[in-house]
């Protein structure tokens, strides 16, 4: 069984794997950005932006390559502890109900799904991480356009187009176009398939183990602010079979998107032993369930305040980007730009940073929710 700590911690260590990259990439389109110059910008010199997205292009395929060298095994970690945790967990229960579970090592079965399982997640991550490069060409261009637009027509002075421009790919991030056409940030994306990946992963080993002990009631993990569609069957007892009396596999949706196990779920089942205490009271869960938090006098579910937690974090990781890449004008050999005025800006973002921080501070003293310092990190 994993806790909460354990996605904790695993999503710490999914983060690790690119955490530099992101920053890496928005460095080098704002280098380019830079680099074309005033007179570029003006007339909108198609080969000179052409020859940078080529040379932008290669850069962040050597950078993509550099991290992709190391992320198999930092991969391939993060799964094998997880799967050993969940198993240990479930084997001291079918030991104490009188079987006798073999070692992981000692199932071909096991092993074979759990390392076609770290292949297919690592190369999803490296697949995602290589398509930056197209998205940064495109990120780019967009941007060269709009600078020339904004200069052309005098709507904006060339160093606040430039500027203006760097923010609005800071605040993009290095980000994942899927074919439905949405948008996510490498890191999100990373942290989303890591998380999803582990927690179907160790199902599919607790089923292996389940149907070789010839076991079939599971009970279901619960925790305070729980996705609402997911508070209505955590903490219960799961029949996979579908005996009558318990929930179905269907009932928690089992193998959907949406369902236990799902995209970004972070419930966990273990063997459950029949006549036995529940792990979690009906009292216990029915107070999470209508568990509320304050907010500047507004009451809200503590999974919707756990959303607003993120989306302030969001707001301070995107600062600090954007810190960096307008540094990155300072130490450009561009002398088109007008050094003071990225200097102001740079004493502006540090401004906003800090109120945002200050929000975010107010924010989890309020409603009582725990500061996670790695997620402002970038």
């Amino acid at each position: 069984m994993l806790t909460q700590n354990d996605f904790i911690n695993i999503e710490k260590q999914a983060s690790a794997i690119y955490e530099n990259l992101e920053l890496e990439i928005i460095e080098a389109i704002a280098t380019r950005i830079a680099k074309v110059g005033y007179a570029n910008t003006v007339v909108l010199n198609d080969i000179q932006i052409a020859q940078e997205m080529g040379v932008l292009y290669q850069d962040i395929i050597t950078l993509v390559a550099k991290y992709n060298n190391t992320s198999y095994e930092k991969v391939a970690e993060i799964f094998e502890q997880a799967g050993a945790k969940t198993l240990k967990f479930d084997d001291k229960i079918y030991t104490e109900a009188g079987l006798n579970p073999l070692p992981i090592k000692q199932s071909p079965g096991m092993v074979q799904m759990l390392n076609a399982t770290i292949e297919k997640t690592s190369g999803n991550l490296q697949n995602l991480a290589m398509t930056t490069a197209n998205t940064a060409q495109t990120q780019f261009y967009n941007a060269m356009n709009k600078a020339y637009m904004e200069v052309s027509t005098g709507v904006k002075s060339y160093t606040q187009s430039i500027i203006n421009t760097i923010k609005d790919i800071s605040s993009q991030g290095a980000t994942i176009t899927y074919p439905s056409g949405r948008n996510m940030s490498l890191e999100s994306a990373v942290r989303m398939n890591i998380i999803t990946g582990v927690n179907q992963t160790c199902g599919k080993l607790q089923e292996l183990r389940a149907n070789e002990l010839g076991w079939d009631l599971m009970e279901l993990t619960a925790h305070s602010g729980a996705r609402p569609s997911h508070a209505s069957w955590q903490g219960k007892i799961v029949s996979r079979s579908g005996q009558k009396g318990y929930l179905s596999l269907d009932d928690i949706g089992y193998g959907t998107a949406t369902g236990f196990k799902g995209v970004n779920c972070r419930h966990d089942w273990y063997p459950y032993y029949k006549g036995s205490v529940k792990t979690y009271a009906d009292e216990q869960l029915k107070e999470w369930e209508q568990e509320k938090l304050e907010y500047n006098g507004k009451k809200m579910s503590k999974y919707d305040a756990t959303q607003e937690q993120r989306k302030i974090e969001r707001v301070i990781r995107a600062d600090k980007k954007e810190l960096v890449a307008q540094q990155k004008l300072l130490t450009s050999n561009n002398k088109d730009i007008d050094v003071e005025q990225v200097k102001q800006e740079i004493r502006n973002i540090k401004t906003r940073e800090k109120q945002h921080r200050d929000m975010l501070d107010d924010f989890v003293e309020q409603t009582g929710l725990k500061k996670d310092n790695s997620r402002l990190v970038i």
